[in-house]
């Protein structure tokens, strides 16, 4: 039952209460409070509940209880059009008006609004508990909040979801969402806000009110001090990093990861050279700590370091099983259940010539590189990753010990071009713990800028540290 001083709440709300009674709304005491109780359904069955005070903007939900879309059993009957909001009560703003195909997601926008660093955490893991109904819905309408976190969330859910099916929504002036638009216009202008989606451009010549206002590009720093004024960990991206075999190019990638980790942002790693355990997970554990190899063993914070990995981290490997071939579909396939179970956002691949390439027949190397570096490229954008590609440049001939760069990359020129990212990690002297990282390509929009730092790996925290920048 809601009680009555929740039901005049929810009806001022645009005449609400009716379908929250429909939908199990009831009334609930809570510490000596009355809270307004959202029940969670999943295959029939409460899963969670959502309390709101409606006096004053306060929520939680039930202690251990699973996350997923509100009104999620609606999926059940395969409907051909749903629509995604952004809280239950938009939910039923849609319902009053005839759309019963809807759904809310359950906890609003990712971290990126609440001050946390935008890669962490895994905002839309709920998502996975009904990924298989979802994939036969045709059109997905996100008529989410017309805010600055609304529109991340909306681009958040055109990356997991596929944007070629979603359409966006346009609010009238003074509303920034269904629920306004219903209080303050009434149900036949929620009708046209949702009738008139519009489907977000994907190929082909447009106008430009055919494009939703922009998100902002979410980047973290790379977690080595000096490198961060020209290159950041950016998502949407493709980063080409390069340098000569055994000079310590997997010490950086660890060091970067391991900032990453410390940060809560779930990262994947395609290791195909190190032995995910005990080598892979030892070495992340010790750029985590900060300690030296001697440390390692007996640090005080070396098991919750390990719990840390064990949570934040995701391999792809054939370590388990040497006779299996990763092809570069199979790795595709493997990262986007990293990135929407695991909510995956930073992913590296090391090293490139370990995939199993297999080219077209009469498909020339630089041609399947080509294709090869669009699927990625795609795939970054698609699902809002930064992605990380560790590729070697051809060896170079005897006596010369000079910095390599993405055109000296085996195969082709099109590491170069199509990079969004190119980094290089350079050492002239393998016994000296002295070396270069360079940027060399940033694409235009991106933050940073083309520019070289010198670099040591520090013992005592086993850690590639900046030395100020190269002259």
């Amino acid at each position: 039952m809601i009680e009555p001083r929740h039901k005049e709440w929810l009806d001022q709300r645009g005449g609400l209460s009716s379908a929250a009674e429909e939908m199990g709304f009831s009334s609930t005491q809570r510490s000596g409070a009355w809270w307004l109780s959202i029940p969670y359904f999943l295959d029939g069955k409460i899963v969670n509940r959502k309390y709101r005070r409606t006096g004053e903007k306060q929520h939680s939900m039930d202690a251990g209880g699973k996350l997923c879309l509100w009104n999620a059993d609606v999926l059940s009957e395969r409907p051909r059009e749903l629509i995604i909001t952004e809280g239950e009560f938009d939910a039923l703003a849609a319902m009053v008006c005839g759309f019963r195909n809807v759904v809310s997601v359950p906890n609003g926008t990712s971290a990126t609004e609440t001050g946390k660093n935008p890669l962490a955490g895994n905002a839309y893991a709920y998502l996975y508990e009904t990924e298989e109904a979802l994939k036969h819905v045709e059109t997905i309408i996100l008529a989410t909040d017309g805010d600055k976190p609304g529109r991340t969330l909306a681009h958040d859910l055109t990356c997991i979801l596929g944007i070629e099916r979603c359409k966006f929504v346009t609010y009238p002036e003074g509303c920034k969402d269904l629920n306004e638009v219903l209080v303050q216009y009434g149900q036949s202008a929620v009708v046209d806000v949702i009738s008139s989606a519009k489907p977000y451009p994907v190929r082909g010549l447009y106008s430009l009110s055919d494009f939703p206002d922009d998100h902002e590009v979410r980047s973290m720093d790379t977690g080595i001090a000096d490198l961060d004024k020209y290159m950041r960990i950016c998502l949407g991206t493709l980063t080409v990093f390069s340098g000569y075999s055994n000079m310590g190019k997997s010490t950086v990638i660890n060091t970067i990861l391991a900032h990453c980790i410390a940060r809560s942002v779930p990262v994947c790693i395609a290791s195909f050279e190190t032995l995910p355990k005990p080598i892979l997970r030892n070495s992340l554990a010790r750029a985590l700590i900060g300690c030296s190899w001697q440390q390692f063993p007996v640090h005080e914070a070396r098991e919750a370091a390990l719990e840390q990995i064990e949570k934040h981290v995701t391999v792809i490997s054939n370590a388990l099983d040497d006779e299996a071939d990763i092809t570069l579909e199979a790795y595709l396939d493997l990262i986007r259940v990293a990135v929407v179970r695991n909510g995956a956002k930073v992913i590296v691949l090391d090293p490139w010539n370990e995939i199993e390439h297999k080219r077209n027949r009469d498909e020339t190397e630089t041609d399947y590189i080509g294709r090869a570096i669009r699927a990625l490229k795609r795939f970054a954008k698609r699902y809002d990753v930064s992605l990380w590609v560790v590729a070697h440049p051809s060896k170079p001939q005897k006596g010369h010990s000079g910095k390599p760069g993405l055109y000296d990359i085996s195969g082709s020129a099109n590491w170069a071009n199509k990079a969004d990212y190119g980094l290089i990690y350079h050492r002239p002297d393998k016994t000296v713990n002295e070396g270069t990282l360079t940027v060399v390509k940033v694409r235009m929009g991106l933050p940073g800028e083309c520019g070289e730092i010198s670099v040591s790996l520090n013992d005592k925290t086993c850690r590639i540290e900046g030395n100020g920048f190269a002259s």
